[in-house]
Formats: structure tokens, sequence, C-alpha cells
């Protein structure tokens, strides 16, 4: 099943809802140039590092490789795992990081449009799912409750407001408030 499809409507079957949130940020694009300018900055200092030396020159060219690698992982992990929403859990998964689930009955208010991003994102209670800051969110929740943040290496952390961005801003809001008068 490919799901790098435009897939903003909800299913019927599974009561699922996807939505996609690359296409409208430029984040293909971005990775793109980077993998190019990896692979031309690979080379040139490969060339450069071998006659200095060798031992250099494999760690990085094999750092190089690793981080194209990420980036194309990346890349193919947020075209194909769409923002979710499933019965009473929305699921956010952006790209290879790891995936958040919200229970709609956690929301307490979703914003959108001017949501002072700049000044709120560095706080601690505060999860930013944007695609590497290229487009400002388009939605931010806040929650009733905190919900677990698993960080790199095990590190478990505390959310009550989540920024990120959607392709079909309507599409989305709609669902979501749907699915909050079920519930209440």
């Amino acid at each position: 099943m490919n799901l790098s499809i435009n897939r903003h409507e909800c299913e019927n079957q599974n009561n699922e809802c996807l939505f996609t949130y690359h296409k409208e940020s430029g984040y293909t694009a971005f990775v793109w140039a980077m993998i190019s300018v990896s692979v031309i900055e690979a080379v040139g200092v490969s060339f450069l590092l071998i006659k200095w030396s060798p031992i250099l020159h494999w760690i990085h060219l094999s750092l190089s490789v690793t981080v194209i690698a990420f980036l194309l992982a990346d890349l193919r992990a947020v075209k194909k795992h769409p923002i979710t929403l499933t019965n009473d859990i929305l699921s956010l998964k952006i790209g290879i990081r790891r995936t958040v689930n919200i229970p709609i009955k956690y929301i307490k208010e979703i914003r959108r449009g001017n949501l002072h991003y700049e000044h709120d994102r560095k706080n601690k209670e505060v999860l930013d799912l944007s695609l590497l800051g290229l487009a400002d969110p388009t939605f931010e929740l806040v929650l009733e409750h905190p919900v677990e943040n698993k960080r790199l290496f095990g590190k478990v952390s505390y959310k009550k407001r989540i920024f990120f961005t959607i392709d079909n801003q309507q599409t989305f809001y709609n669902a979501i408030e749907k699915n909050q008068q079920t519930l209440h």
C-alpha cells in the first residue's frame, strides 16, 4: 500500500484518517539538495584527505555515507508514515523519530493560525514536531494531561503542548473536531 500519494480523507472501513505533512513544506527538495551537497562535499574532501591521511579519509567517507543514509531513511519515513487519526488516538510520527500517541480526550485546545511558535518552542513542556524548521507549524495542540515523549537513549519527558504541520489543514481540523464531539 503506497501512502505517499495524496491521502487526506478518512477511510470508512477501519475509521482511520491519514494526513501528510511533507508536501507543502519543501522538505523533499531540501533533503535532495542536502544529499547532493553531501555527495559533492564527500568526494571533494575525500580526494584531499586520501593523500594526507588514508585513515581520516575512510572515517570521513563513512560518516558522509551515514549522513546520506540517514537523510534518505528520514525522507522515506516521512513519505510512508503520515499522521494518523484512528478512533480516539492521534498518532504523530515525523520521519524516523519516535511516535507520539495522543488520546483525543487529552486535547484541551487545538490552535491554528498565529501560534507564537518562535517564542514558545524553547519551552520545556513544548514538543516541536515540525520538519527541520523549514516551515512554521500549522497546528498547536494544548493537552489537558501531558503525554510521554521518549527521546534519544530512552530519556523520557512529558509534554503538554505540541507543534506540528499538516498539509490539508481544514480536513484535519474537521476530523479532530468530529472525533472530539463523538467522545463527549
